[in-house]
């Protein structure tokens, strides 16, 4: 009797022993697995492509969605750096997917972070307000709750003030980030902060501000330089700072940072940053008469920018052909057994809810579109006018202009003739062979879209390609019965989601409701 009970106390002895050995190799591994992710988070800009590889490692070998999200999320910032925006998107959806029922998740808050700065990327601006009007509700305007809520937070207003700017709400822009908040926290968080200053630099140099601008830039290299935060971020810093001078004329200064720009444009992993230092550095020669140096640069300039412009256009496609819910539908069937009786009253009370939503969001839609028939009427009789001046828009430009001004006449003059005819509905029209069409190349043809239509390529050619169709439906009623499908082909996009998509981007309303108001148009006038 005495030896059983000592066998049974020595098993139960191994037994806990192999249990802590477990429980200690597990959490070694957890540890090691958080060491391996900070030192790869840290590393994001120096080498992107180590860590992508990193962030694949950790996404297999996650104990948990939240950890898997987080090495995803990490995946697609590395992605965005080198112009892979529709691997980031997948990497990003994939991450909401895991996550789709704990949505307040610090992954899927970051997630979401980066969705909306790569939808700014790309264009999709009301997009990327979503998202941040999502995480702004999550988060309750309170950073000081922890240090990685903090952090968070900082990167959250930097983001929100660069959506600010796409919008042209620069005053706006520069409040929103708290320069108390980034001076407390100035020695904690110093990516955060240094991101932060170098938004504040670009905001006051978008309106010319240049004394701020430089002044901001130089707190951003400060941090990047106190801190060895890496060549990408001195980049970033120096390359606003060498505006601001350029703009200020002090040539002294912004001769001397040229050099140095010129090392780091060969060393930066940011594909849109390289492409932004060749630009400044092919208006910079181009302002010193020498040519070549001049050329070389602008040649650099174009090359990158077409790959990045044919990169954003192929992620803007996929994601009007795609919606979050397709990537985010769950097996709910062992669910239902237990909520058959809440189904069937909550069916009820959406029913209820429904019919009284849908009387409101008719009522609204109509509105809207009677507003847009009317801004579309008013756009059509503004079409004779003078083109403006050159110089009278200046102010809109975000940098400095270097297009003669005859130059810009007459590519303004033939933008109103493609407007006029119906080019714009060819499926292989793309910012390249528009500027091959009008006879320019694509950075002037960019920019003088965006200065003068207020709006990139993409979102141009979408508003023209729907205010075309409305103008069929209106005029030609036979086009009122045909299919979405048949519309979409004929206005020149893709596929019947895309074509819906972007129909209610620009209008606010579904084009199937639309045509319906037409119809109840123009049977109130016979």
């Amino acid at each position: 009797m005495f030896l059983k009970r000592k066998i049974f106390c020595t098993n139960q002895l191994i037994v806990l022993l192999m249990l802590f050995c477990a429980n200690l190799t597990f959490s070694q591994k957890q540890s090691d697995d958080n060491d391996i992710y900070k030192n790869a988070a840290e590393n994001l800009y120096a080498h992107p492509e180590k860590t992508i590889t990193v962030s694949e490692y950790l996404s297999i070998n996650a104990a948990s969605d939240e950890e898997r999200s987080k090495a995803l999320n990490l995946k697609a910032e590395a992605q965005i750096l080198q112009g892979n925006y529709i691997v980031a998107l997948n990497a990003l959806l994939e991450s909401l997917h895991l996550n789709s029922e704990n949505d307040d998740s610090s992954a899927v808050l970051r997630t979401n972070l980066i969705l909306s700065e790569l939808y700014r990327k790309l264009g999709i601006i009301p997009k990327a307000e979503e998202k941040l009007n999502l995480i702004e509700e999550k988060i309750q305007n309170n950073p000081t709750e922890n240090p990685d809520k903090t952090s968070f937070y900082i990167d959250f207003i930097t983001a929100k003030s660069a959506l600010l700017c796409e919008q042209k709400k620069y005053d706006e822009a520069i409040k929103v980030i708290d320069e108390r908040l980034l001076e407390r926290y100035s020695h904690q968080f110093p990516y955060q902060i240094s991101k932060a200053y170098n938004q504040l630099a670009k905001t006051y140099g978008i309106t010319k501000q240049w004394d701020e601008s430089a002044k901001y830039a130089g707190k951003s290299l400060q941090f990047s330089l106190e801190s060895g935060l890496g060549e990408n971020y001195l980049a970033y810093a120096e390359l606003e700072r060498a505006k601001a001078n350029f703009g200020k004329k002090h040539r002294q200064q912004y001769l001397s940072e040229v050099p140095q720009l010129l090392v780091l444009s060969e060393k930066v992993n940011d594909v849109v940053l390289k492409k932004n230092i060749h630009q400044f550095l092919a208006d910079f020669y181009l302002s010193e008469g020498d040519n070549s140096k001049y050329q070389f640069h602008n040649l650099k300039y174009l090359e990158l920018n077409d790959s990045i412009t044919s990169a954003q256009q192929k992620a803007s496609d996929l994601i009007l052909s795609l919606t979050e819910n397709d990537l985010k539908t769950k097996d709910n069937q062992r669910y239902k057994t237990n909520y058959i009786l809440i189904w069937i009253i909550g069916f009820a009370i959406v029913i209820l809810g429904v019919v009284f939503w849908l009387r409101i969001k008719a009522k609204q839609n109509y509105n809207n579109y009677k507003d847009y028939i009317s801004k579309l009427k008013k756009t059509q009789a503004e079409k004779e006018k003078t083109i403006p001046d050159t110089e009278s828009v200046e102010e809109t430009s975000k940098t400095p202009q270097f297009i003669p001004q005859k130059t810009e006449q007459v590519i303004l003059e033939k933008l109103i003739a493609f407007e006029n005819g119906n080019d714009f509905t060819k499926k292989s029209l793309t910012l390249q062979s528009m500027a091959k069409e009008l006879d320019t190349n694509t950075r002037y043809l960019s920019e003088i879209v965006n200065k003068h239509k207020q709006k990139n390529f993409n979102s141009y050619i979408n508003e023209l390609r729907v205010n075309y169709i409305i103008n069929k439906l209106r005029n030609e009623p036979a086009f009122l019965n045909y299919k979405i499908s048949y519309l979409a082909e004929e206005s020149g996009f893709t596929s019947h989601t895309s074509f819906s998509t972007v129909f209610k981007t620009v209008t606010g309303i579904p084009p199937k409701e639309f045509i319906n108001f037409i119809k109840k148009e123009l049977s109130s006038t016979h």
